[in-house]
């Protein structure tokens, strides 16, 4: 016999289920403790069922993830939205460099989830898994997050991102081959400092990390 057919509705909640349950799992005991077997213990779920939604538990880990990013786009909207009720002219360096402010912020203070959205296996599939996401959490998104969440996730990965804002504040000044070894060394600075305060490097916090990596992002922009 083959597998029970499932409606559409029991198939949207079963993901939920699964990425709720993994979200809590992250929240009391970390990353590592996400497996399919203690996840689906958790949700009194068969382990197997779960690879009928997802590809495998990174990808369960990915979606379980994207909530955080929500802080973020939260505070880059009304950031965005205090620029234009200020009528004062707002340069793309000045985009630049707010865009990495408060991503180092919100990086730096989830760094594991950060580093699982923007370099894990998955992340090449972040928009499609940001997409299914808010369809299957609507609550989670604010109408006025729709025009900084199409910018910040149109293209497939961070470095195209950044380079999406790196172009405007460097071009004229830079050659196209310059432009785009900046935009690699400044991705792989964010991560190697990410990846410090993941391992619980000495003498590294949040704070440092953002300072340090804000003074890069000034410097390579200036210089």
């Amino acid at each position: 016999m083959g597998r029970p057919t499932l409606s559409a509705e029991a198939i949207i909640n079963n993901k939920i289920s699964i990425i709720n349950g993994a979200m809590d799992m992250i929240r009391e005991n970390g990353l590592q403790s996400v497996s399919a077997r203690s996840l689906g213990s958790r949700i009194g779920m068969n382990s197997a069922l779960i690879y009928r939604y997802f590809k495998d538990i990174d990808e369960v880990v990915l979606f379980a993830c994207v909530h955080v990013l929500q802080e973020y786009t939260r505070e880059m909207t009304l950031a965005r939205r205090d620029y234009d009720a200020s009528h004062e002219e707002v340069s793309d360096k000045d985009i630049y460099m707010l865009s990495w402010e408060l991503f180092c912020k919100h990086a730096f203070h989830y760094p594991e989830q950060y580093n699982i959205l923007f370099f894990s296996k998955h992340s090449s599939n972040l928009n499609s898994v940001i997409d299914e996401y808010y369809k299957l959490f609507p609550h989670g998104r604010n109408q006025e997050d729709d025009v900084i969440l199409e910018g910040m996730y149109r293209t497939s990965n961070l470095r195209a991102r950044n380079l999406v804002l790196l172009i405007p504040v460097l071009e004229g000044k830079k050659s196209d081959r310059e432009i785009i070894l900046i935009n690699d060394l400044t991705v792989s600075f964010f991560y190697a400092l990410l990846i410090q305060l993941i391992g619980r490097d000495q003498g590294v916090t949040a704070d440092s990390q953002s300072k340090r990596m804000l003074e890069a992002c000034r410097y390579t922009i200036e210089t």
